[in-house]
């Protein structure tokens, strides 16, 4: 089956308008062409016929005897002026003198009776027989003082007047083919030209969904299609970044299953087979619960992260107050904090600032961060808690803490799945890299905002924003 492309339908559909142009134009041209030259002709042999009775009814008027054959000669030399015949008729209808060669025709009455009452008339036939082609014929009457002395007839072959129209006709057509050939060549040249960039998409879009996910377009146009190309790229990055994600989330997720497994099923053998003494025994089973506690928290990880993804993660807002929450969240931590000998501030912009948002899910994101920041600060560091009413009316909490930092290059990265910093692994040994996914996912469920600052080797701050409760819906449409 003939594959319909844009390219022939844009080339077709194009040249078919123009052919139905020049068609209409043609036409319309032929048929207006015609009736004008009728009419100017019509309009010149009635020159020729008024001209010729003002001479007569001068003749008339001054009495003036004028020779048949000077009249003869004067209607000769109209004749041949206006390229026409002339023949002119007495009040009777007898003809009185004609164009020289004519001299033996008759005119029927019906065709001079209207004239010899004083009408004009206008005949488009062979005027009864005296022509054998089809003529133009002017009549009008020779009147003087409101008598009609006679009448005078003036014709032309309609043919001459239809040679004209072809001749014109002729030239357009002519015309209209070399325009057509030009159309031909640009709408040719313009339709591949606008095709060829969407073959281009074609192919790239091709090889993608053929699993080559680093394809890109490379498109110079500065138009629609242009902007359809860097749409295209944009969404083929996010292919490749979603596939690479995808990847690294099977190699982790496995790695982070496998470890402790490994552990468990090690340890679990040697019990069984007797490789471990009895005595130590309760002391490699509570490493085993701690491995087993460690697979249960990423299950869990996963399944909130699934739940958050697939908008399935119902939040539960209430309205509470955030520094009350932070002040729990570090007794939680206190002992880790002494033991780190570690300097804490925290700074509370208001002592009661009551936030609209999910309790149980904020006091996650807050452990995590502050835990976070335990493990990152070294012994006799410091870590700042800060809360506060921004300019545009919207709490936000930001907890800070020295240490490491954390580099340019993996800021950006930073709230990613299973992503982990190359000095962080060196001192989180049990984390998989959720936890701060999962903080940002919570916070983006709220529709807030959260971003992570640092400078390299000093501090690395984390902030947050939440709706104040003046912003809380009405009741009927809290959940």
């Amino acid at each position: 089956m003939f594959k319909k492309s844009i390219f022939s339908q844009t080339f077709f559909y194009t040249i078919l308008v123009i052919l139905f142009s020049f068609l209409v134009i043609g036409t319309l041209m032929y048929s207006m062409l015609g009736n004008y030259l009728l009419q100017s002709k019509e309009d010149s042999l009635t020159e020729v016929a008024e001209s010729l009775s003002d001479f007569t009814v001068k003749l008339a008027k001054h009495n003036i005897s004028y020779p048949k054959e000077n009249y003869q000669m004067n209607v000769d030399a109209l004749s041949v002026s206006s390229e026409s015949f002339i023949v002119v008729l007495d009040s009777h209808g007898k003809i009185i003198v004609t164009t020289s060669g004519y001299e033996s025709i008759h005119i029927r009455k019906e065709y001079y009776e209207n004239v010899i009452k004083g009408q004009s008339v206008r005949y488009t036939d062979t005027l009864g027989g005296v022509f054998n082609t089809h003529t133009l014929t002017v009549g009008l009457p020779i009147q003087y003082e409101n008598t009609v002395m006679g009448a005078v007839f003036v014709s032309v072959p309609v043919p001459e007047i239809n040679q004209v129209r072809s001749g014109i006709i002729q030239i357009f057509f002519f015309s209209a083919t070399l325009v057509l050939v030009v159309a031909l060549v640009v709408v040719y040249t313009m339709s591949a030209r606008i095709t060829r960039p969407l073959k281009a998409l074609n192919n790239a879009a091709r090889a993608i969904a053929q699993g080559h996910l680093e394809q890109r377009v490379m498109l110079s146009e500065k138009n629609e299609i242009g902007e359809l190309g860097d749409a295209f790229n944009k969404m083929a990055d996010s292919l490749q970044q979603l596939e690479n994600t995808r990847s690294s989330f099977i190699a982790n997720i496995s790695h982070d299953l496998r470890t402790p497994m490994t552990t468990i099923t090690g340890f679990v053998e040697g019990i069984l087979d007797g490789t471990i003494p009895p005595e130590k025994e309760k002391q490699y089973l509570a490493i085993v619960l701690d491995e087993t506690k460690r697979l249960s928290r990423l299950v869990t990880d996963l399944l909130d992260i699934s739940k958050l993804e697939q908008g399935n993660f119902k939040l539960e807002n209430k309205e509470f107050d955030i520094n009350e929450i932070i002040r729990l969240s570090v007794i939680k931590l206190e002992k880790r904090i002494m033991e780190k000998d570690i300097r804490l501030s925290i700074g509370f912009q208001t002592d009661n600032l009551r936030v609209w948002a999910d309790r149980d899910a904020i006091q996650r994101v807050l452990t995590n961060l502050m835990d976070n920041a335990l493990k990152f600060t070294d012994e006799g560091g410091f870590i700042d808690i800060r809360t506060g009413l921004t300019e545009k009316n919207k709490i936000f909490v930001s907890i800070q803490n020295s240490g490491l930092g954390i580099e340019e290059r993996d800021l950006k990265h930073i709230f990613d799945r299973f992503y982990k910093t190359d000095k962080s692994r060196s001192l989180d040994k049990n984390g998989a890299g959720l936890g701060l996914y999962i903080v940002k996912s919570i916070i983006m469920a709220h529709n807030e905002t959260i971003w992570a600052e640092s400078q390299p080797g000093e501090f690395t701050r984390f902030s947050f924003t939440l709706p104040p409760a003046i912003n809380k819906p009405d009741e009927k449409n809290r959940s």
